[in-house]
C-alpha cells in the first residue's frame, strides 16, 4: 500500500474521530456549564432565604411587628430547610460565618449589660457584632456566587441600608468577630 492511499484512507478517519471527540468535548463543557449556573441559582435562592429576616430588621420603615413577623420566621420548618440547603451547598466560610451569626442572634443575653457596663456599650457592642457579622455573610456569599477575589470593606456590604455608616464604619470594619 503507497503512502497516498494510506493517506487517503487515514485523513477521514482522523477527522471523523476528532469531530467526535470535540464533540464529546463540548457536550461534557455544556453539561457542566448548565450544573454550575443550576447551582448558582438554587444556591442564590438559599442564600435570599436566610437573609430575609436580617434584612427586615435593616428596613427601618417596617414595624416593629413586621420585622418581629421576619424574624420569627428562623423558627420555621422552611428556614431550617433553607438552613441545610446551606451546610449542605454553601461554601465553608459562609457556613461558618452564618453559624456566628445565628450564635450572636440566639445569645443576645450574653451582650447584657453588666455592672461596669451602660445599656448604651451593650447595644453599640450587640448591634456592631450583628452589623460585623450580617456583612460578613454578604462578603462570604459574594465569594461564593460572584468572584474570591473582592476588595469591599463591610462597611461597603451595608452602606446602602444603613443612613448613618459614616459614624460607625470604622468601628464596624475593625470589629473582631
Amino acid at each position: 500500500m503507497n503512502e497516498t492511499t494510506l493517506l487517503a484512507i487515514s485523513t477521514p478517519i482522523l477527522l471523523t474521530v476528532g469531530g467526535i471527540i470535540s464533540w464529546i468535548i463540548k457536550a461534557k463543557r455544556e453539561e457542566f456549564l448548565n450544573s454550575e449556573s443550576k447551582s448558582r441559582e438554587f444556591k442564590i435562592e438559599t442564600y435570599k432565604k436566610l437573609l430575609e429576616p436580617f434584612i427586615a430588621t435593616l428596613t427601618f420603615t417596617l414595624s416593629e411587628k413586621l420585622k418581629q413577623k421576619e424574624i420569627n420566621k428562623i423558627t420555621t420548618l422552611e428556614y431550617k430547610k433553607a438552613v441545610f440547603d446551606l451546610t449542605t451547598f454553601g461554601s465553608d466560610e459562609a457556613i461558618k460565618t452564618f453559624n456566628k451569626l445565628m450564635q450572636t442572634f440566639f445569645h443576645s443575653e450574653d451582650y447584657l449589660n453588666n455592672d461596669n457596663e451602660s445599656d448604651e456599650e451593650y447595644t453599640d457592642e450587640y448591634g456592631i457584632r450583628l452589623l460585623a457579622l450580617i456583612s460578613d455573610f454578604f462578603l462570604q456569599i459574594r465569594k461564593d456566587i460572584y468572584t474570591k477575589k473582592t476588595k469591599l470593606l463591610r462597611s461597603d456590604m451595608l452602606e446602602n441600608m444603613i443612613t448613618d455608616m459614616n459614624k460607625t464604619k470604622d468601628k464596624l470594619n475593625k470589629y473582631v468577630c
